[in-house]
Formats: structure tokens, C-alpha cells, sequence
């Protein structure tokens, strides 16, 4: 281990980053509450500028108000001007026409002023509804027109009843006072409103831009302290945040290269000051099991050493026995290997085994005729067929015998089930082999497997010479095994009586038999479909 390390890569914090460190809460709620802070702010922005919006239109609305108001009062105007020139019909000039007509032709310029009279109030009646006469700023000036118009409508009946009563000159001269006068001062009035409504929509329209200027630059100053309140935000949480993931990795760095005293301070009060302490502390351990390591490391130098000699005398044995496998039965190689003393290695005795003897049917003809590649191709597949099936079993290959197999069950290590295994074995040798065969037959059937099983005393033990022995078994069993082979035809497997009892098999009796070299008769049977009981 090194001296001491302190972390100090990294520049430190500034106050409003260690101010946020310092936050007694989780990332989680930090990031949420950063969150929810642009939100407001967000949401703020929008208040305004939509509040200054809605001013926006407020105004605009109000010049739209001013815009109808002059076409109203335009509209009045015409009416009137339209209503003076029908006034001045009744007091043109006489001429000798005229001087002709009587009070009758009043009476109809006064039914066309009356008309108009109407017509100009209705259309008045008709905006004080649209507008709302206690909502416009010219209500006064509106009721003094409806007022006036009231007293055109009276001043024309005396019209009319002066052209019919007194002289026309009268009459006229009383239009000219009464309603030329009064028509012309409403055209006047009129005028002067429409003026007026203009020269406040001009001043109003310099304010809407004013203040809409201002509202813009309200609006942008607004948005940058905004945004800029966001970044600070922003960058005071991050630098928060990746100051102390920055020193932690620096320390686990050095962690890495072996520094185990290393220590990390951070002001975070989040997930990351529990991470720094866990990192100390995981320092701390680190350390203490680096001290461990380098103690045990002497120890296990020393371990090393004998565990190779020890590992390399067992990779010998394997060997040896590796090699054993490859000419004897693996029981018999494995007792060999692990026998202490030489001299009861295999040691002779006498056993009751099971014995199966298995020859392929009909190959002595067929390697007559045969190419030498074939026979020893049928050979080798009959024998890649049926070495797999007898380690599967447990049996013991006491030896090849060119086309057949000689198998031991109970030997050299006893085997409680070995009749049963014997059968078992001779049933899958039958299918296996068969299906190996089948590439040689040449359409016919030749080369089947013939199978006989015995049962009984044999003597077991080392035969041959100095340099070379096998290990072996002679007597009735395996002398009975080999002459039911020789009963058994290409395909069947016959048992003996004794091995017949020991297995569940679906068994035909056969025989009995006269043997060579057994003495008496022998029963037996034949091996058909497998059942679960005798």
C-alpha cells in the first residue's frame, strides 16, 4: 500500500454549487424540484406574455370600437345631409309655376322629411342596441340628436300647416328657422364628433405601439432572466452532481492501481455522499483483505509447490490409465491404478458372474467375397456399435474375439444386478448393431448378431507372462455362455436357466439342449421383447 491519498484533481465547488450540495435531499427530489422550478418559471413567462397579449387586444379592440363608432356617426352625417337637402326643398324660389302650386306641395315635402326623420332615428336606434347607449362614450351627443330630431318632426307638421293655412312665405321662412337650421347645426355636431373619435383613434394608436413596444422588450427582458435563472439552476444542480461523480472516480481510480488508503470527501448530503462513504469504506476493507492477501501469499507459495508435485503425479496416473483403457476392461485398469501393492492386483479367485459371448452371424462368408476395406469396415462398425453399449452397462470386454465380443458382469467387481445387465445390454447390442450393419448387408440378411448369456462359477485372474497378462475368466460360465452363442441364431439371444430366473425379459423357452463339454441337457431361453415381469 502507498501513503495516505487525498482527492484533489478536481477544482472545488463554488458557493452556490456547494450551497446545493449541501441540500439535505435525494437526487431524485433535487432533479424534481429543479424540474418543477423551469416549470414555474416556464409557466410565468407565459402569464405575462399573455397578460400583455390580452392588453394588446384589449386596445385593439377598443380602436375597433372608435373605427365603428366614426363609420356610425359618417352613416348620421349622410342621413342628415341627405335630410338637409329635402328641407331645402320646401323654401326654393318661387317661380311661376311655383307660384301656382298651393299649400299641398308642403304637405308632401314635409311627408318626405318626416319620412327620412324616421328612418335616420331608427338607424340611430339601431346603434345606441348595437353599441349600448350607457357604454358609449357619445351618448350625450346621440340623445341630443334624437332629441332634435324630435323637434324636426314637430317643426315639419307646423311646416305643412302653415303651407295650408297661412301664406307660403310664411311657411318657408318658418322651415328655414326651424329645421334648416336645426339639421344643419346635428350635421355640424356630427362632424365634429367623427373629428374628434379620429383624433383619439390617432393618439390611441401611438399608445397601442408604445405599449406594445414595451410589452416586447418586457416580454425578452422577462425570457432572459428566465432562461438565464434556468441555466444557473441547471448548472449549479450538474456541477453539484458531477463534481462529486469526478472525485469519486478519481478515487476509485486510484483504488485500482493499489492505492487502498485512498479517502473521498464530497459536501453532497445525497446518494452521492453515501457513495463517497461506501467508497471509503470500501477502501478501508480493501485494504485490510490487501494485507490479508500479501500474509496468505508466502503460504500459498508454499502450497503451490506441493499441489504441483501432487498434480503432476495424478496427471501420471491418469495417464497410465488412460493407457490401460485403451487394451483393458476400465474396471481392470482402474484397480491397477489404484492398487498399493502389485501382488494383489487381479488376484485369482472364484465368483459367480454372468458371461455374454456375442458373434456376428455369417461374416466368415462374407469376407470371402468382400473387399479387404468392407471387412475391416464391418468389423470396426460392429465393434464402435457395441463398445459404448458395454461401458454404458458396466461390463468388463474380457476380449475380442475377430467377429464377436466376450463380456464379463460381476467381474473383476461384483455386481448385484449382472444377469440383468447382461440381457439389457444384449438387447440394445441387437439393435444397435443391426443398424451398423445394414451398409454391408448388401440386400440380404447376413451378418445378424447371435447372443448366449450363462450364469454361474468361473475362475478369475491374471493369465499370461512376464511383461504381459490378462485378466480372465474360465469354467462353466463362461464355457455355457459360448455354446448357446452357438445355439443362437442371427438376431435371438439365448439365456441360460440360471440367468433366466435373475432378469425381467420376455423370455420363450428353447431346448433343452446337449452341449459340448457341459454334460447334461441344458434348458434355455430365448430373449423376445422386453416385459416388465418373468
Amino acid at each position: 500500500m502507498t501513503a495516505s491519498n487525498s482527492i484533489n484533481t478536481v477544482r472545488g465547488p463554488n458557493f452556490l454549487t456547494k450551497a446545493v450540495a449541501r441540500v439535505r435531499l435525494s437526487l431524485r427530489s433535487k432533479l424534481l424540484a429543479a424540474f418543477l422550478g423551469v416549470v414555474c418559471l416556464l409557466v410565468g413567462i407565459t402569464l405575462f406574455a399573455l397578460t400583455t397579449l390580452q392588453q394588446a387586444n384589449e386596445r385593439t379592440q377598443d380602436l375597433i370600437r372608435d373605427q365603428q363608432r366614426v363609420a356610425y356617426f359618417n352613416d348620421i352625417h349622410g342621413y342628415l345631409a341627405e335630410l338637409n337637402s329635402l328641407a331645402l326643398a320646401i323654401f326654393v324660389p318661387f317661380d311661376g309655376e311655383n307660384a301656382a302650386m298651393d299649400g299641398g306641395f308642403f304637405g308632401g315635402a314635409t311627408v318626405t322629411v318626416l319620412s327620412r326623420v324616421n328612418t335616420l332615428q331608427g338607424y340611430i336606434g339601431r346603434g345606441v342596441r348595437r353599441f349600448g347607449q350607457d357604454g358609449m362614450a357619445d351618448a350625450k351627443i346621440i340623445s341630443d340628436l334624437r332629441a332634435a330630431l324630435d323637434d324636426v318632426r314637430t317643426h315639419a307638421g307646423e311646416v305643412a300647416r302653415l303651407g295650408r293655412v297661412a301664406s307660403k312665405e310664411a311657411a318657408a321662412a318658418y322651415a328655414l328657422d326651424n329645421i334648416f337650421s336645426r339639421v344643419r347645426t346635428m350635421q355640424r355636431t356630427t362632424y365634429t364628433v367623427v373629428q374628434e373619435i379620429e383624433a383619439q383613434m390617432a393618439e390611441k394608436a401611438r399608445a397601442t405601439t408604445t405599449a406594445y413596444d414595451a410589452a416586447r422588450q418586457s416580454i425578452y427582458s422577462v425570457a432572459l432572466i428566465v432562461v438565464g435563472l434556468a441555466l444557473l439552476l441547471g448548472y449549479a444542480l450538474s456541477g453539484s452532481i458531477l463534481w462529486a461523480i469526478r472525485r469519486i472516480r478519481d478515487a476509485l481510480g486510484l483504488v485500482a492501481h493499489g492505492h487502498f488508503d485512498t479517502r473521498v470527501s464530497v459536501p453532497n448530503r445525497d446518494e452521492l455522499g453515501t457513495l463517497a462513504t461506501d467508497v471509503n469504506s470500501a477502501s478501508a476493507r480493501l485494504g485490510a483483505l490487501y494485507d490479508e492477501v500479501e500474509a496468505q501469499k508466502a503460504q500459498l507459495a508454499d502450497w503451490n509447490a506441493a499441489l504441483e508435485t501432487q498434480v503432476t503425479d495424478q496427471v501420471r496416473q491418469i495417464e497410465r490409465t488412460n493407457r490401460l483403457r485403451r487394451f483393458l476392461p476400465g474396471q481392470v485398469a482402474d484397480m491397477i491404478v489404484s492398487a498399493e501393492d502389485d501382488a494383489n492386483v487381479l488376484a485369482t479367485q472364484r465368483a459367480e458372474i454372468t458371461v455374454l459371448f456375442a458373434d456376428l452371424r455369417g461374416f466368415t462368408a462374407f469376407s470371402s467375397f468382400a473387399a479387404p476395406d468392407d471387412v475391416i469396415g464391418a468389423l470396426n462398425a460392429f465393434h464402435a456399435a457395441s463398445g459404448p453399449l458395454i461401458d454404458a452397462k458396466g461390463g468388463t470386454l474380457e476380449r475380442y474375439l475377430g467377429d464377436g465380443v466376450m463380456v464379463l458382469f460381476g467381474a473383476p467387481l461384483p455386481q448385484a444386478d449382472a444377469a440383468q445387465r447382461a440381457v439389457d445390454l444384449a438387447c440394445d447390442m441387437q439393435l444397435k448393431v443391426a443398424q451398423a450393419m445394414a451398409p454391408f448387408r448388401k440386400g440380404s440378411d447376413d451378418l445378424g448378431l447371435g447372443i448366449g448369456i450363462g450364469t454361474g462359477a468361473a475362475t478369475l485372474g491374471q493369465i499370461g507372462f512376464e511383461g504381459r497378462y490378462d485378466y480372465s475368466a474360465i469354467g462353466p460360465a463362461p464355457n455355457l455362455a459360448a455354446r448357446l452363442c452357438d445355439k443362437a441364431g442371427a438376431g435371438e439371444i439365448v439365456v441360460s436357466h440360471a440367468t433366466a430366473w435373475q432378469v425381467e425379459a420376455d423370455l420363450s423357452p428353447v431346448g433343452p439342449f446337449k452341449l459340448k463339454g457341459v454334460g447334461d441337457e441344458v434348458a434355455a431361453f430365448v430373449v423376445g421383447k422386453r416385459a416388465e415381469s418373468l
